[in-house]
């Protein structure tokens, strides 16, 4: 994995020897696995360090000093802090992996004939969870200004049509229109495709100030244009963002909530805001961002890890891949999980707007 692909700003921890950052990355990941402070003797049992147990003690004190690992008394355990799950994330990023049968689990899981980007976002979220064992987050693409791509006119009888309004959002809507005398398809045919030389690529607004500005050439016009500005309205106001969560449960049976309080507090988190400001931040398709507990400029989030990237068309349409955890969390599973997810759904997103 390209660690361009995940938020890298954070420089090699400094005052670390080789040997130092070695013993650092493996107390982390000894400590996402099993949840149980890393003790200097647990580290000579399990792991070929060929140093001894009085040098990795030694050790285990210079990173703490450094702020890398916590413990509450010299003979205690170590446990990573944030700076130190920072350090990791940066160290092992590149080999993250993803888990088991997980590209074969999308596929079965997000079907592309479906063509509805609201099924995909729930979909992406179940089966993100079951693979990460944490709470996910899925929302569907942000809704745009709604555009006109082209409009049909379809007759049906007398005076009445059909009018068919395809967006550029890939989406299309359909109405009913009652013009003053009998048309025929003949006529209709060319007033959309003259009025689709106008207002291709118009919003709602737009048809507005384009057609007060323009002397009325004829009725049917009028009419048509006025119908294709409800429907970009009422498009636009049914249009919002669908967030899906996923996984609670596997959360709340992380070792870190097992007490009632910081499950209530797992749980509320869903209801605020915090979450949505995070996600609103400006951000690059199919970048995986990770945020580590005190990084998050939320307070309510800063017990937890958040994995996150967009997907959807730059300057466009966007949703949210994600996870939260606990800090203790298997970042190499979640990154590279959350960037198949987001490149996946990227996929779907592109050749819904462009189809063949």
């Amino acid at each position: 994995m390209d660690t361009s692909t995940a938020n890298t700003t954070h420089n090699q921890p400094a005052g670390l020897n080789l040997r130092r950052q070695t013993l650092l990355e493996i107390i982390v990941a000894d400590y996402i696995q099993t949840a149980v402070p890393v003790a200097s003797q647990q580290l000579v049992k399990r792991y070929a360090l060929h140093v001894s147990p009085a040098t990795i003690r030694n050790d285990m004190a210079e990173i703490e000093e450094l702020g890398y690992i916590s413990r509450p008394h010299s003979s205690s355990g170590g446990i990573p802090s944030d700076p130190g799950y920072r350090f990791y994330v940066e160290r092992t990023i590149k080999s993250s992996q993803l888990p088991d049968n997980f590209e074969s689990n999308v596929r079965k899981s997000i079907h592309p004939d479906t063509a509805d980007p609201i099924l995909w976002a729930k979909s992406a979220a179940e089966v993100l969870s079951s693979a990460v064992t944490n709470l996910t987050i899925a929302t569907t693409i942000k809704p745009v200004v709604a555009r006109v791509k082209q409009i049909q006119l379809v007759h049906l009888h007398d005076n009445d049509a059909l009018l068919v309004v395809v967006m550029q959002e890939a989406r299309v809507s359909q109405r009913m229109v009652r013009f003053e005398g009998a048309v025929d398809q003949n006529a209709m045919t060319d007033t959309a495709n003259h009025l689709n030389t106008i207002i291709t690529g118009c919003s709602a607004g737009d048809l507005r100030k384009l057609w007060d500005s323009r002397s009325s050439e004829s009725t049917l016009y009028d009419a048509v244009i006025t119908e294709t500005i409800h429907v970009l309205t009422d498009v636009q106001k049914n249009d919002t963002q669908i967030l899906y969560t996923n996984g609670l449960r596997n959360l709340l049976n992380q070792p870190e909530f097992q007490s009632r309080q910081k499950a209530q507090d797992a749980a509320g988190v869903l209801e605020e805001r915090s979450l949505s400001k995070i996600f609103a931040e400006p951000s690059v398709p199919s970048e995986v961002k990770v945020i580590i507990g005190e990084e998050s400029h939320e307070e309510s989030l800063r017990p937890y890890s958040i994995v996150y990237a967009t997907y959807g068309t730059p300057g466009g349409d966007m949703g949210i891949i994600g996870t939260l955890g606990p800090t203790r969390m298997d970042y190499g599973k979640a990154i590279a999980s959350v960037q198949y997810l987001s490149k996946f759904l990227n996929e779907l997103i592109l050749a819904l707007e462009n189809p063949q």
